[in-house]
C-alpha cells in the first residue's frame, strides 16, 4: 500500500470516475487502474463496486476508505511540518507579560498564529512586577510586555513598541476601611500593605510597591495581590485594569488622598533586546504588534 494509491482511491471516491481522478491527479487512466487494482489484490477484497456508471465503495471499501482518509490527513500535516521546518520557523516562540498588561491582547495574536505556525509552540509566561524585564535579560523569553520607563535604557539596549497605557490606583476593601480616615500619605503609612515582590533589578526596592512601615504582604502575581486586597489584608496599589469589576461590584475601593496623585498612569510597551535576531514567527509576531498599533488602527 503506497500513499499514491489511497490518493487514487480517495479522489474516485470524491469524482465518482476513473478519469475524473486520473485528471485530478494529472494521471493516466489506466496507472489509476492499477493502482486500485493492486490495492485489491494485496488485501483480497472489492473496494470498488463497478455496476452503475458511477463508481461506489463496496461495505469492505467503506470500513478500508475510512482509515485511508486519517492516513491521508496525517501524510498532509507531515508535509506541512516539513516545510515549516524548512523554512526555518522556531520550535518554541516564548512571550512574556508583567501585570500592567492585559493579556487578552497576546492572546487575541496567538490565535492567528497557531494556525499560522502549527510547528510552534507558543509558551505565555507570567511574572510580577518588571520580571518580564528581568526575564528578557535572562534570555528567558523572546519578547515581552511590561511597563515602560525610559530609565530602562541605563540598563539595556531595547527596541519597544507602545500597546497600551496603564493606570494604577490604591485601594482597599470596604471592611478594611470601616472606621478608618485615610485623608493624606501620613495616614496612608499607617495602614498594612498588601503589594507584589519586588524583581532583582537594581532600580526595583520594596519601597517602590510599599507605603506603609506595617507589616507587608508579599505575592509574585496580580491575581492573588486583588483576592488579598478583597479579603482585607491592607491597602495596595494595583492596575485598575484588573480591578474593574471588584469596584462596581463595591467589592474594592479606590483611596484618594489630598496630597497623592489620584493615579498613576504610564505605558506599556512589547519590548525586545536589541540585538535578539527573531526567528519567521518572532519576526511576524513584532510586524503585527506594529500593524496593530499603526496610525490607521
Amino acid at each position: 500500500m503506497t500513499l499514491e494509491q489511497l490518493k487514487a482511491l480517495h479522489n474516485i471516491v470524491e469524482l465518482g470516475t476513473i478519469q475524473a481522478a486520473a485528471d485530478s491527479l494529472h494521471k493516466t487512466q489506466p496507472a489509476i487502474s492499477m493502482a486500485i487494482k493492486k490495492l485489491e489484490q494485496q488485501y483480497g477484497f472489492p473496494l470498488l463496486d463497478r455496476s452503475g456508471y458511477r463508481l461506489t465503495l463496496t461495505p469492505q471499501g467503506k470500513i478500508f476508505y475510512r482509515q485511508a482518509r486519517g492516513l491521508l490527513l496525517s501524510a498532509e500535516q507531515l508535509e506541512s511540518v516539513g516545510k515549516h521546518l524548512a523554512q526555518g520557523h522556531e520550535a518554541v516562540f516564548r512571550i512574556g507579560y508583567d501585570p500592567m498588561c492585559d493579556s487578552q491582547f497576546i492572546i487575541d495574536i496567538l490565535a492567528s498564529f497557531q494556525h499560522q505556525f502549527p510547528t510552534t509552540s507558543f509558551e505565555l509566561i507570567a511574572g510580577s512586577r518588571f520580571s518580564s524585564l528581568e526575564q528578557l535579560n535572562n534570555d528567558e523569553v523572546d519578547v515581552t510586555f511590561g511597563a515602560w520607563f525610559h530609565l530602562f535604557h541605563a540598563i539595556g539596549d531595547y527596541l519597544t513598541l507602545p500597546v497600551e497605557e496603564f493606570e494604577i490606583v490604591v485601594v482597599a476593601s470596604p471592611q478594611f476601611l470601616a472606621g478608618k480616615s485615610i485623608n493624606c500619605l501620613s495616614d496612608l503609612h499607617q495602614q498594612p500593605t498588601v503589594t507584589m515582590i519586588e524583581s532583582s533589578l537594581s532600580f526595583d526596592s520594596e519601597q517602590m510597591g510599599a507605603h506603609s512601615a506595617k507589616p507587608l504582604v508579599r505575592t509574585k502575581d496580580a491575581q492573588t495581590l486583588k483576592a488579598l486586597l478583597i479579603a482585607g489584608m491592607g491597602t495596595g496599589f494595583i492596575p485598575k485594569s484588573r480591578i474593574l469589576d471588584e469596584l462596581k461590584q463595591g467589592l474594592l475601593q479606590e483611596i484618594h488622598l489630598d496630597d497623592f496623585e489620584k493615579s498613576l498612569v504610564g505605558e506599556v510597551r512589547a519590548i525586545i533586546k536589541e540585538d535578539k535576531v527573531l526567528g519567521p514567527v518572532g519576526q511576524m509576531f513584532w510586524e503585527r504588534i506594529k500593524a496593530i498599533n499603526s496610525p490607521a488602527n
